[in-house]
Order: C-alpha cells, then sequence, then structure tokens
C-alpha cells in the first residue's frame, strides 16, 4: 500500500520547495514564538521581548553575499545557466532561482483564485510601504481583464450583470488583487534566493547525516504511484530534474523532523507558559463519568457493524418481512442486556468490571479504562443525558438506561466539580501539542542562525566579475576575493 500522506508532501513540496522556501515574511509576523517557548497566542498571552529578539536573529542571519548577487540578478539579464553563488560547493543557478520564482509566483495566483482573502495582509504591506500600481500597469490590467470575461463590451456587461457587480466593483477587484500580486512578488524578490540558500544548506545536513537513499526510496515509490505522470507534467520539468526535486525535498523534509525533533517542547517550557497564561485555561461546571455502552445501530455506523448487516451476513437470503422482525428482536435482546447490566450496577456491582467485561466501545474495553469517559463540561452533555444525570451525585449510577445514536449507554457519575481553572497535568499535552508549530519553526530558525556562521557560501567567478564591472560593490562580503 502507497504512502499517500508522504506523496502528497513530496509533490507539494517539489512544487513549491514548501520546506524550507518562505521568503514572505508578512504572513509570519503574527506568530511570536521564539526559543524560549513563549508564544503569542490566542488566548493573547505575549512575550515582550519576541520584536527584539526577532530582529537579532535576523541580523545575525543575514548573508552579504545575498545581498550582493541580489544586486547583480535585480540589475542584469542573466543566463539559466549563470551559477549565483556555491553552498558548501554545491552551485545555485539563475535557472533554479527563475523556476523557484515562478511556481511560487503561480501557487499564489492559485490560491488567490481559490481564496480571494489572501490578499488582504498584501494589500495591507503594500500600503505601508506606499507600493502602488502605474497608470501603464492599471490600463493594460483592467483591459485584460475585461477582455478575458467578454471579448465585446456587451458580453462584459452581461457578465457584470451575472454576478452582481457594478464595473467600479470590477475594477476594484482586479486592482487589489493585482497590487496583491505585485506584492507579494517584491516579497519573494527580496527573499527567495535566501531561502534557496537555505535549502542548500539543510540539503548538505542531509547528505552528511546519510539521508539520500532513504530520500531516493521515497521517490521511487512515488514515480510507481498513479499521481505521478500528472504531476510531473503539470511541473514542466524533465523527468531527471523532476527526479532530482523531489528527492532533493524529501531530504530536507527528513532532516528539519530531525532537527525539530532533537528539541521538543520540554515539560519545563510548557509548565512555563501554562503558569503565565493560567487564567487562560478555564473550564465550567463539569462532570466526570464511566460509561457502559451496548452497540446497537439498526444500519452500519463508521467501523460498528449494523444489526441489519449482522443477520444479513449470516443469513444473505432472508426476506425483507424476516429482516425486519429480525432487527427488532435482535434489538430487543440487546437493550435487555442493557437493562440487566443497569441492574447489576446498581445493585452495587464494581462498575468497572462490568465495563471491561461489557462495553462495546472498543478501546476502553481493550485499555480496561472501567469506562471512564474523563471530564464533560456539563453544558456540552447531550440534553438527554444532560437531564439523567443533573440530579447525580459522585458515585451515583444513572436510574435508566439511555439511548443514544449506536445503541444504549449505562452511566455513572465518579466525580463533580465547579466552574475552574484546568490543572496542568490536564492540559499539558494540549499546550505541547500547541507550541508545537512555533517551536518547530524556532528550532529550524536556530538551526540556521548557527549554520550560517560557520557555512561555506561564496560567489561565483561570474558574479564577482558583475559587481566589480557594474561597481555595485560597495562593501567586502564574505566569500568574495577581491
Amino acid at each position: 500500500m502507497k504512502k499517500q500522506t508522504a506523496i502528497s508532501l513530496a509533490l507539494l513540496s517539489a512544487l513549491c520547495l514548501a520546506a524550507c522556501t518562505n521568503p514572505d515574511k508578512t504572513a509570519d509576523t503574527a506568530d511570536a514564538t521564539k526559543t524560549d517557548g513563549k508564544t503569542t497566542d490566542d488566548t493573547g498571552a505575549k512575550d515582550p521581548q519576541a520584536a527584539k529578539t526577532a530582529e537579532a536573529q535576523k541580523a545575525v542571519m543575514d548573508l552579504p553575499q545575498v545581498a550582493d548577487a541580489m544586486k547583480v540578478i535585480k540589475a542584469k539579464q542573466l543566463g539559466d545557466e549563470v551559477i549565483i553563488c556555491y553552498v558548501e560547493g554545491k552551485p545555485l543557478t539563475m535557472g533554479t532561482y527563475r523556476r523557484q520564482l515562478k511556481t511560487n509566483l503561480q501557487k499564489f495566483q492559485d490560491t488567490m483564485a481559490m481564496d480571494p482573502g489572501i490578499t488582504k495582509p498584501y494589500l495591507e504591506e503594500a500600503r505601508r510601504r506606499g507600493l502602488t500600481l502605474t497608470p501603464d500597469e492599471r490600463a493594460k490590467l483592467l483591459e485584460a481583464a475585461k477582455i478575458a470575461r467578454g471579448s465585446t463590451p456587451d458580453k462584459f456587461k452581461e457578465f457584470l450583470k451575472s454576478g452582481n457587480m457594478t464595473e467600479a466593483q470590477f475594477e476594484k477587484l482586479i486592482m487589489d488583487e493585482a497590487l496583491a500580486n505585485k506584492m507579494f512578488r517584491t516579497l519573494q524578490e527580496e527573499g527567495l534566493l535566501d531561502s534557496l540558500v537555505d535549502h542548500e544548506l539543510f540539503l548538505a545536513e542531509a547528505r552528511a547525516r546519510g539521508l539520500t537513499q532513504k530520500a531516493f526510496n521515497n521517490y521511487m515509490e512515488l514515480k510507481d504511484s498513479e499521481v505521478y505522470p500528472k504531476a510531473l507534467k503539470q511541473s514542466g520539468m524533465s523527468p531527471e530534474l523532476y527526479r532530482d526535486d523531489i528527492v532533493n525535498n524529501f531530504m530536507v523534509i527528513m532532516v528539519q523532523d530531525k532537527i525539530v525533533n532533537e528539541s521538543p517542547v520540554t515539560d519545563d517550557v510548557a509548565k512555563k507558559f501554562f503558569e503565565t497564561n493560567k487564567d487562560k485555561f478555564k473550564h465550567g461546571e463539569r462532570i466526570r463519568m464511566s460509561q457502559i455502552i451496548i452497540a446497537a445501530p439498526e444500519e452500519n455506523i463508521g467501523n460498528i457493524e449494523g444489526i441489519k448487516s449482522q443477520i444479513v451476513r449470516v443469513k444473505p437470503d432472508i426476506s425483507p418481512t424476516e429482516l425486519d422482525e429480525a432487527i427488532k428482536a435482535k434489538k430487543a435482546e440487546l437493550g435487555k442486556k442493557a437493562e440487566d447490566i443497569l441492574k447489576r450496577a446498581q445493585k452495587g456491582e464494581d462498575f468497572k468490571l462490568l465495563a471491561n467485561e461489557n462495553t462495546d466501545d472498543v478501546q476502553a474495553r481493550a485499555a480496561k479504562t472501567g469506562g471512564d469517559a474523563g471530564w464533560v463540561e456539563t453544558s456540552m452533555l447531550q440534553p438527554a443525558i444532560k437531564q439523567v444525570l443533573d440530579n447525580l451525585k459522585a458515585g451515583e449510577v444513572a436510574p435508566k438506561v439511555i439511548p443514544i445514536e449506536i445503541g444504549y449507554v449505562i452511566m455513572k457519575v465518579t466525580d463533580r466539580q465547579p466552574a475552574g481553572l484546568f490543572t496542568y497535568a490536564e492540559v499539558k499535552d494540549f499546550i505541547k501539542q500547541k507550541l508545537q508549530e512555533p517551536n518547530a519553526k524556532a528550532a529550524l530558525e536556530r538551526w540556521l542562525n548557527a549554520r550560517r556562521k560557520t557555512a561555506k557560501i561564496e560567489l561565483s567567478q561570474a558574479m564577482r566579475s558583475e559587481l566589480k564591472d557594474g561597481k555595485l560593490l560597495k562593501s567586502t562580503s564574505a566569500g568574495i576575493s577581491q
């Protein structure tokens, strides 16, 4: 069986170098999680040093070689074969740069077509920078957009009418999309080369850790999948280049996973976050209960086989009338089973043992949890269940079997609590999970920060010549021979 999750990830990565190519910084400004685990969180918890830390890291990570190379790229029309620089001895070419820029721009446009709301942060950044469309850009864009929606003025009016849109609204929509696209391209041009260098640094680390063969094996699995031919065609690459991209991106993904796993969210970080934001972890009035489920659905529900299927499986030739009667009899049998278990629980038999022996909750039965369903806020209970449990004290069994979607349930209240705060033990796993993504970003930033200080990144002879001949080099950048 193919690993579809891995395959999908590889395809996405091969098309956009998503594993490490993210020069668009506007989308990341809301994430303020830093190396000590503090975070700007949905609850509003903030790290007052976040901005300072980010600026300090950026200053350390800036590469003068990249800045100088960008001067040439902006000033010159260089061929795809021109090598920009060498990262740990591996060449990074203009062809790679242009191909990735094209891919990222296309991806953004595709996303914008599906979700126009994505333009908002880019429009805000454009306004902040004073970036605008020139009169010539506006005129050409508007003319092309009108022709695309209607080849004649009359057809364009029909288009507006069908979309219940005025011409002014249409023009604003097109201009907003164009400005967002221009801002996105600007951000890409500012950060793409940096990201490609980072990608090469991750690749060098992956090679050093011996991940090449495993990445190639993953590629071979992908190559045998049904999605490969279409993905190859969409990429516009040669099979060899596409293969290399996929293998490289598998390598990057794997080495990033290893780097992140080497810096997990620790108990100390999670506890510190909890203590700082304790007042955010509130719960309402809640109840802890144990339950014994007797499954009796007529039709299949998820992985629970319905009564009808059970009967037909044993008696495939059963008539409709006999089937109806058999279903009623089986439901009555299961209902009586639930009633008998309830009576035994009410007489004082150990509820935990009854649950472990009789519940149809497969996971609970296997784990021998005694039917423990954990804490549930009373406001979240189904009305029928809440009505039965409302007046029960801790230790009391519900007075009747409660019908539920999948059959019947016998319940016992084991504890009650008024509204209050969660304990750290209750929310520790949740906090670690919530901090995992920003912690991963911080771990990769720390790794890159350290790696860039020692990495061998040298501009090519062609780039050095362009810098000198064009008098674009005003400072002595590391890795440039004078």
